[in-house]
Parts: C-alpha cells; sequence; structure tokens
C-alpha cells in the first residue's frame, strides 16, 4: 500500500483539481524559481551562493566544481574585508580631510555594501528557503505578473550594474589618460598613508586594477540585491491581488478563504522577518550615501566651471541613488497598498451575492481587519508605507541641506 503524502491543489472554491505526491512536487522546480535563476546564479559572482543545495546534491560528478566555487566565495569575502581594514586606516590616517570629504563618504558606502553582502553570505540559507516558499505560493495563484521572467530578469542583471560599472570605468580611464600622476592620485586617495609614494608605475595600475575589481563585485552585489527585493515585492503584491480577486469569486465558500488567507499573511510575515534586515542595511546605505552627496557636495562652484571627471560622476550617482530609493520604497509600500485593498473588498462583500452566510462574512472581515497593518517593514520598527517613501525622502534632502549650511 502506498502510505506517501499527496499535496493537492485548490481552486477557489475548495475542490482538489491536481492530486500531486509531495516527493514529486519538492523535486520539480516552481516557475518562479526557474525565472529567478539567472539572477540566483548570477549572485556566485559577488560572493554568495543562492543556488538550490538539491541540485548541487544531485550532480556527483562536478563535487570538484563546487568545492572551487565555494573557496572561491570564501577568498572573495576574505580579501573584501581585509580591504575594509586597509581603507578604514587609510580615512583615518589622512590628516587633511577637507578636500577628500566625498572620498570618505564613498568609502563608507563601501564598506556597508560589503556588510550587506556578508549579511547576504551568512543568511543565504534563509532567503533561498523563503524564495522556495514564496515560488510555491506564486505558482498556485492565477493572475501571474508578466514582467516577472527570465528574459526581463536577464537584461537587468546585465544593464543595471553594467550602467554603474560603465560610469566608473569611465572616470578611471580619464585619470589614465590625464597621465601617470593623475592615476596615482586617484589610485592614492585609498592607500595615501598604506603605501609609499615612491613606488614603480605598474604598483599603482595594479591597484587600480584591484580597485576596478572590488568596484565591481560591490556595485554587483548591490543591484543584485536591488533586483531581488523587487521581485520579491512584485510577487507578494500579485499574490495579495490574487487573494482579493477570489473573495469576490462566485461560489467560492468560507473554509477556501479562510485557508487561502493564512497561507498569504503567513507567507508576508515569513518574508519580512528574513529580509527585513538586509533591507535595512540596503535603505540605509541609500539614505546616507544621498545625504552626503547633499550635504558635501559643492553644487554651485562645480556649475560655474567645467565640472571634473568625477564630479560628473557624483551628479550620476545622485541621481541613480535618488531613483533606486524611490523604486524600492514604492515597490515595497505596494505590499501595504495591496493589503488594505483587501480590507476594503472584503468590506464590500456584503452588498454583492455571495454564499457565505452573515456570520461568515463577519468573521471573515475581522480576520482580515486584524492583519490589514501586516506589511514590509525596516527591521522591523517601520513600516514601508506611501507615507514612508515621501517622508523619508523628503527629510533626507532637507536635513542634508541645512547640515551642508552649517
Amino acid at each position: 500500500m502506498n502510505n506517501r503524502k499527496h499535496s493537492s491543489l485548490y481552486n477557489y472554491a475548495g475542490k482538489v483539481v491536481i492530486p500531486m505526491m509531495e516527493d514529486q512536487r519538492e523535486k520539480r522546480d516552481s516557475d518562479l524559481l526557474r525565472q529567478m535563476q539567472p539572477l540566483l546564479t548570477a549572485f556566485l559572482f559577488t560572493g554568495v551562493d543562492f543556488r538550490s543545495q538539491c541540485s548541487n546534491e544531485c550532480r556527483i560528478n562536478v563535487t570538484c566544481r563546487e568545492i572551487l566555487i565555494k573557496i572561491s566565495l570564501a577568498v572573495i569575502q576574505i580579501i573584501t574585508w581585509i580591504f575594509v581594514l586597509v581603507t578604514i586606516y587609510g580615512t583615518i590616517a589622512i590628516v587633511d580631510s577637507t578636500p577628500i570629504k566625498h572620498y570618505i563618504s564613498y568609502q563608507f558606502m563601501e564598506i556597508l555594501i560589503i556588510f550587506l553582502r556578508s549579511v547576504l553570505y551568512w543568511r543565504r540559507k534563509d532567503i533561498l528557503n523563503i524564495l522556495k516558499h514564496l515560488s510555491d505560493v506564486y505558482d498556485d495563484i492565477k493572475h501571474k505578473s508578466k514582467n516577472v521572467n527570465k528574459g526581463a530578469i536577464s537584461v537587468l542583471i546585465v544593464v543595471f550594474p553594467g550602467v554603474h560599472i560603465l560610469g566608473y570605468g569611465l572616470v578611471v580611464l580619464a585619470f589614465i589618460v590625464k597621465g601617470q600622476k593623475k592615476f596615482m592620485y586617484f589610485v592614492l586617495r585609498k592607500f595615501s598613508n598604506i603605501i609609499p609614494l615612491t613606488l614603480p608605475s605598474y604598483v599603482y595600475y595594479l591597484l587600480g586594477i584591484i580597485d576596478f575589481w572590488l568596484f565591481v563585485v560591490n556595485i554587483a552585489s548591490l543591484c543584485l540585491f536591488i533586483l531581488l527585493v523587487l521581485i520579491v515585492c512584485t510577487t507578494l503584491s500579485h499574490i495579495l491581488q490574487d487573494y482579493r480577486k477570489s473573495i469576490k469569486t462566485s461560489g467560492i465558500t468560507f473554509e477556501a478563504l479562510q485557508r487561502r488567507h493564512i497561507v498569504v499573511m503567513n507567507t508576508v510575515k515569513r518574508v519580512d522577518k528574513c529580509l527585513s534586515f538586509p533591507v535595512f542595511i540596503l535603505l540605509g546605505f541609500h539614505i546616507t550615501l544621498l545625504f552626503f552627496l547633499v550635504a558635501f557636495f559643492n553644487y554651485q562652484s562645480n556649475w560655474k566651471q567645467k565640472p571634473s571627471e568625477i564630479e560628473i560622476y557624483f551628479y550620476f550617482i545622485l541621481i541613480s541613488y535618488l531613483i533606486q530609493y524611490f523604486v524600492i520604497t514604492t515597490m515595497a509600500s505596494k505590499v501595504h497598498e495591496e493589503m488594505q485593498n483587501i480590507k476594503i473588498e472584503v468590506a464590500e462583500i456584503s452588498s454583492r451575492p455571495s454564499q457565505l452566510s452573515a456570520v461568515e462574512q463577519i468573521l471573515l472581515i475581522a480576520k482580515i481587519n486584524s492583519h490589514s497593518n501586516i506589511c514590509l517593514t525596516v527591521w522591523g520598527f517601520l513600516n514601508i508605507t506611501k507615507n514612508f517613501v515621501f517622508s523619508s525622502l523628503g527629510a533626507l534632502l532637507t536635513f542634508g541641506a541645512l547640515f551642508k549650511d552649517l
């Protein structure tokens, strides 16, 4: 007799439509994870492995490659943290801090990115489990997003970090073209009190290559995590939208709505619990960088004379990270917005023909109202809503401008 458990999918009426063995469901890759596979693979180049452990264990003939990947991931983490210590020492040891405050803020941003990547590295198993759970829930909904597909994700993986890498690469090339002394000054902004000033020229070019490689790893880590957050927020929004549409489906039962409500609310809670701290670091990075750019950058003098390459790059960073901050917080606030839409939808259920009795309608309204404030948070102490988006951005620009005038 077959005693294996079966997993069933239910339609909105609560009826079984597709029986499936549990072990078969575990073996197959969910649709969302298949679409996200390019993104999860791209994280390998930043020192974080989000690949499915099951797929790794099944490939016995690639054990050596897996060992090599793990060693390379550990090496990336070690090298970047050594660079952090060198950067901190080099920054503190500089006596004349006024001309290099742009560089100090930039180095602080690099440390935050490395810290974010380290958090992702240590939480990679929890994040992967959350993505699997989110993908399973997403597979069971009717109305899926057309934007979450492998092609669009692959293009964003190349274009999003590629624009930042290209901008920084052009700055490096501009200093190389200006001559050896200018390039030495560019390299020594981090290593001036670490290495002697009388070194062969090839040493400075080697340090420039190392600096560019670290920038590529850092900016790729940041951009890929932003894409991951946006995909998660989009997926959660569509899961909530699907639940909202199921409320007004004819023939739906109270038991089916209650079961789906528990699944959806638990999914939002689990995602927030896992990603709230990395999101806190991500938003903290953007807020701190934008504050430094607004407070320390002299825009009036730059427009009176022709801005240098590095100043043009700072303008690009300011515009880019303003857009990123607005997009991240807006997409995250969609979860709270959809929760409020569900609350409105269930409040109108009594005005439509429904299979639910009056008691069941009251119970459903009470249950949904009790969870209406569930949303994504910043480490659990700030709810990401539309009010948070505009108030935080306004406060950031205001205090940055006031600090600039001090």
